[in-house]
């Protein structure tokens, strides 16, 4: 059971209350969220080092030197890998490559057996994306291997910083000057091109094709959808509904996705789980080429063999996910649950612990063995900054990073597992109620079905693109009449919902109800009803259709 918390009513208006709702509130803020510019983007050289990592690469462009970028196997680290690679080349510098670890082999982050062969292709420059903001020890092996190093990151800062490095892009640095902290490392890497641009005299404004990739790293890497992300975004999206990337043309194709009407739905649940799905079953090289390659053939293989592994990742992580959610039950009520398999794959130990914390509503690990020896995945509730709680526990752990809602970590042995879950028990115990266990849903405002109407659905439409940080509006009803209910999909676990409220009938989709519903909701029944308010397009007619988010089951009429 999910408690219901109405927003505040703040203003009549309907879109004030919804910006309110959103922590917006100034009209200077009002009008730059609703009308996303170009223009909006703060200046990349308020980055305190980005004038040292243009003038680094400058170097390498001069001397004719080699540089390698070296990346993440998740859709942020590829997309920023290919922005990062195709722009040095746009800049002059020919002799680039990009370098991305094998999740399980490798591990993340840099390592010294790619380091070794990095340092022999004669590399002057090695610039990270999407991590080395703790690589500590690596960095400094590969400064003594001879190579300068350029750090764009978005991680948040550890307790010890690489030293000796060209320049270092990360907002999250203390001291750091830039204004916005919610990058992701495409984020980041789309700075430094923007200042790379200008300082290499390219054409004005070229640069904006590169939001593509920009815009899906975003939404995949879950990061909020305001302030510059919001620009990235819905930018982003133009170049999608035209993209010219024959990698992601043939990726939209095989799945049926027009680009015209691709919003962030499609990117966060078509395109990133692809990309991503690389990195987590075999290797995320296969996900680059896509993202790279000019050759419309080649690039069909490749969706398509992005779309088989993807295939093989959600049946894998349905069946982990199974036995980690037994494993969670047996742990209850404990605030930290911990999951641990001899084998699963290291690639999909995130996504099961995502949906662990889902359902349980618990900070959550995943831990599995790898060739790195104990290696886990962590997300987290608000609350519990995951990430720092790892840091507490440092102790028992060989290497960490994350973020303050998602973690990864690798044990120092099998023995630190359980002192390590005791200490995080600890920790949450310390800093989580009980209270805080249980899932709030947060709701923008009451409305009648009389309110629902294509005026509104327009309104609705400024607040776009919605993700983290701008969900789609969430309203209740209260006392709506059920006036017609039919099961749909496989083994009926949808429901088609036709409500009444005063006479006004609206249709209603339920998906994943019918499990819980059916034989107990019926004709004539009254509900209060949270859902999201859309349009469902079919055979050429377009009508409102509510998509229910919860429903609290009052009572038939005869038992008042």
């Amino acid at each position: 059971m999910r408690n219901w918390k109405v927003s505040e009513k703040i203003s009549e208006d309907f879109i004030l209350q919804l910006l309110s709702n959103r922590g917006i509130s100034l009209p200077e803020e009002a009008a730059s969220f609703l009308n996303p510019a170009y223009e909006q983007l703060h200046d990349p050289f308020l980055f305190r080092d980005m004038q040292k990592a243009v003038d680094r690469v400058k170097i390498s462009r001069d001397q004719n030197q080699t540089v390698f970028v070296y990346g993440d196997y998740d859709a942020d680290g590829v997309t920023s890998s290919v922005l990062l690679v195709e722009t040095l080349r746009q800049c002059g510098i020919t002799n680039v490559q990009a370098y991305i670890p094998h999740r399980e082999k490798e591990g993340y982050g840099l390592n010294t057996a790619a380091l070794d062969y990095i340092a022999s292709q004669g590399t002057a420059l090695l610039i990270t994306v999407d991590c080395g903001t703790s690589a500590v020890a690596e960095v400094a092996y590969a400064r003594a291997k001879g190579m300068d190093v350029i750090i764009c990151d978005h991680h948040e800062e550890p307790p010890a910083l690489p030293r000796d490095v060209a320049a270092f892009l990360n907002p999250h640095l203390s001291g750091e000057t830039y204004p916005f902290m919610g990058l992701a490392a495409a984020g980041v890497v789309f700075k430094f091109i923007q200042a790379l641009w200008k300082s290499c005299g390219l054409p004005a404004g070229q640069e904006k094709w590169f939001l593509d990739l920009v815009a899906i790293a975003t939404v995949a890497d879950m990061m909020p959808l305001v302030g510059e992300n919001r620009v990235f975004v819905a930018f982003g999206l133009k170049v999608l509904n035209k993209t010219k990337r024959p990698g992601l043309q043939s990726l939209l194709s095989g799945a049926q996705i027009d680009p015209q009407s691709l919003g962030t739905y499609e990117i966060g649940f078509v395109i990133a789980p692809r990309l991503n799905a690389a990195g987590r079953i075999d290797h995320a090289n296969t996900a680059y080429e896509l993202l790279e390659t000019h050759d419309p053939a080649r690039a069909a293989e490749l969706a398509q063999s992005l779309n088989r592994t993807n295939k093989e990742r959600q049946s894998e992580t349905l069946a982990i996910t199974r036995e980690a959610e037994e494993q969670a039950k047996a742990q209850l009520p404990a605030k930290v649950l911990v999951a641990q398999g001899e084998d699963w794959p290291v690639g999909v130990v995130g996504l099961v612990s995502g949906r662990i914390t889902e359902q349980f509503f618990r900070p959550t690990l995943v831990v599995t063995k790898s060739e790195k020896g104990l290696v886990g995945s962590g997300r987290s509730i608000p609350g519990f900054n995951i990430t720092q709680a790892l840091a507490e526990s440092a102790e028992y752990l060989e290497r960490f990073g994350g973020h303050e809602g998602a973690c990864g970590f690798t044990l120092k042995s099998e023995e630190s597992l359980a002192p390590f879950v005791a200490k995080l028990n600890a920790i949450a115990d310390a800093r989580l109620s009980d209270a805080d266990l249980v899932k709030t849903l947060a709701i923008d405002m009451e409305l009648s079905m009389s309110q629902i109407n294509w005026e509104l659905i327009g309104l609705l439409k400024k607040l776009e693109p919605h993700g983290m940080g701008n969900p789609v509006p969430k309203f209740v009803s209260y006392g709506a009449r059920v006036a017609d209910v039919f099961l749909m999909g496989k083994d009926g676990q949808h429901m088609r919902i036709k409500l009444d409220q005063s006479g006004v009938l609206h249709q209603a989709v339920a998906f994943g109800f019918g499990q819980y519903f059916h034989g107990t909701l019926n004709q004539g029944d009254l509900i209060d009803v949270v859902y999201t308010i859309g349009v469902n397009e079919w055979n050429g007619r377009r009508d409102i259709q509510l998509k229910i988010v919860d429903i609290k089951h009052l009572c038939h009429p005869n038992e008042q």
